[in-house]
């Protein structure tokens, strides 16, 4: 059973944010005219270091990565073909430029042994973990177009491009995990992983079905079981309000506002009406939980009842399996050393609130490998998105806190009201037009009934080669340490940018509203 289910008491009593940054040195060839300040400030903790830096000199600036999620389920032939043959619009404007390419499937676990490793070992004779990483060079070698690369080596990375897309094929899996493929990579925070904090990144995600990714699915790690005895699980529908909203985001103190969805466990006392609209007590409770997270909202639109599947491990209640008759939905459950008449009671005990008579009782037989229990989620880091359950939502944040407003989303899939008829094995990519929609200027769309993709590609080079642009590396930088301020020096003149004017994230400075004139350089101060 899932994690956070199973220790569902124990997130009653206390919520804890950890907010976690890795900040990975870019080796872009700009002219740093470092400065040997020892330092230029010294107030209390806080060192300060400058940097100059001379755009002049050359304009290669911050690394370019580009994820590919293409769809392997039978239908899919066709459409892969058609997306190698439009690559050339995407990959001939970045021709010197560092650019890094990955490509893999919309399989998920454990379907998809090319893309992840699976590693299991035996935490005890009864108890197997299994970690799931991110594979290096299953599907493809790396695959890199560097700033120096002559016209014979460039042809090279897109035949190897065009290739690997191709390979990906039509033996996959019917469900197709795109938004959980895509987390895979912007979660992963090994010495492997794909995206650095800073980088100016597009995913493209190629499909002919609606997103199948789910929450319980989509995990990095995960517990079974091969006892000997019977193991016993609980389900019960646990409410919720579903509401979308804004969020507020302060990045260095540029302030954006992002539009989500997020289902929230309504407390034990609530109006809950299926298919409703949330009472004014139940939108005030969930805004609170909201808050109680740290988030600011503004923008309520809409505020509607639903259910979710909770689920509960029986032996951590008192139930071991040990006496067949024994059923916690009506019988009393200890937990922690209290009694609590059944599920239900317990439940509501517990904050959250559950739907009369759908507590059901689940037995796995002796000697049989258990279903996964404690689970880490993907998106484990992201609090607010793992506690909704929302990867839609999680991907959003993670895009922000790894690449500020450099990053695009482009999305290739049947879109909903289209003239051209479902074919048999596809559908309308809901989710797909959902993020689309949620992240505005930050992504593009096309239906798969378009003749060519070129344009949606052309679209997403031209994005991410622009704001690379205007990007610029702070090289020597440590883990510790982050960017307080830039100016621009002009004429012998130094003018601080506003916080507006520039985003900071890792060691990479993208320029937002300001346009530099020949002969301006850029001046960084950073430090502890």
């Amino acid at each position: 059973m899932n994690r956070q289910k199973k220790l569902s008491l124990v997130g009653l009593f206390f919520l804890a944010a950890i907010f976690i940054t890795s900040v990975f040195q870019n080796c872009a060839k700009v002219n740093y005219q470092a400065k040997q300040v020892a330092p230029i400030a010294n107030i209390g903790n806080v060192v300060t270091k400058s940097i100059v830096i001379n755009p002049a000199f050359n304009p290669q600036s911050a690394d370019m990565k580009i994820l590919i999620v293409v769809d392997d389920s039978y239908t899919m032939s066709q459409s892969q073909t058609q997306l190698a043959n439009a690559m050339d619009s995407l990959l001939n404007p970045l021709q010197g430029r560092n650019v890094e390419f990955k490509i893999v499937s919309t399989s998920g676990i454990p379907d998809n042994q090319i893309d992840y490793d699976i590693a299991t070992t035996n935490v005890s004779p009864t108890v197997i973990q299994s970690t799931v990483t991110n594979s290096l060079n299953n599907r493809h070698t790396t695959l890199r177009s560097l700033q120096n690369y002559n016209s014979t080596q460039f042809q090279t990375l897109k035949n190897q491009v065009k290739a690997s897309i191709l390979s990906v094929g039509t033996n996959g899996s019917n469900s197709e995990e795109g938004f959980c493929a895509a987390a895979r990579q912007l979660f992963d925070n090994s010495a492997h992983s794909f995206f650095n904090a800073g980088d100016k990144a597009a995913v493209i995600f190629l499909t002919d079905e609606n997103d199948a990714s789910s929450y319980s699915t989509c995990l990095s790690s995960y517990q079974q079981t091969t006892n000997n005895s019977q193991v016993v699980y609980y389900n019960y529908l646990q409410k919720r309000a579903r509401i979308t909203l804004e969020y507020k985001v302060d990045r260095d103190g540029i302030v954006s506002w992002y539009p989500v969805t997020w289902g929230i466990p309504l407390p034990a006392v609530n109006n809950f009406a299926s298919s409703g609209n949330c009472s004014s007590a139940d939108l005030n409770a969930t805004l609170n939980q909201i808050s109680t997270l740290g988030y600011t909202v503004q923008h309520v639109s809409t505020c509607v009842y639903e259910t979710a599947q909770a689920n509960y491990y029986g032996a951590d209640l008192g139930d071991n399996g040990s006496i067949p008759t024994k059923n916690l939905c009506t019988s009393s459950v200890t937990y922690n050393n209290q009694t609590y008449s059944n599920l239900y009671s317990f439940v509501s005990a517990a904050g959250f609130s559950a739907v009369a008579t759908t507590c059901t009782k689940q037995t796995v037989a002796s000697n049989s490998v258990s279903a996964a229990s404690q689970q880490t989620s993907v998106i484990e880091s992201d609090v607010v998105a793992n506690q909704t359950q929302d990867l839609r939502a999680a991907l959003i944040n993670k895009s922000n806190e790894l690449f500020g407003t450099g990053f695009i989303f482009a999305s290739l899939f049947r879109r909903s009201g289209e003239t051209c008829a479902l074919q048999s094995g596809q559908s309308y990519g809901a989710k797909y037009e959902q993020l689309t929609t949620n992240l505005g200027s930050n992504a593009v769309a096309e239906s798969l009934c378009a003749a060519s993709f070129s344009n949606i590609l052309a679209n997403v080079s031209t994005f991410i080669k622009n704001v690379a642009n205007r990007s610029y590396v702070v090289t020597n930088m440590a883990d510790d340490e982050s960017i307080f301020s830039v100016s621009i020096r002009r004429n012998n003149v130094s003018t601080a940018l506003s916080a507006n004017q520039f985003e900071a994230v890792g060691t990479t400075v993208t320029l937002t509203n300001f346009i530099l004139q020949q002969g301006d350089v850029i001046e960084v101060t950073y430090g502890k």
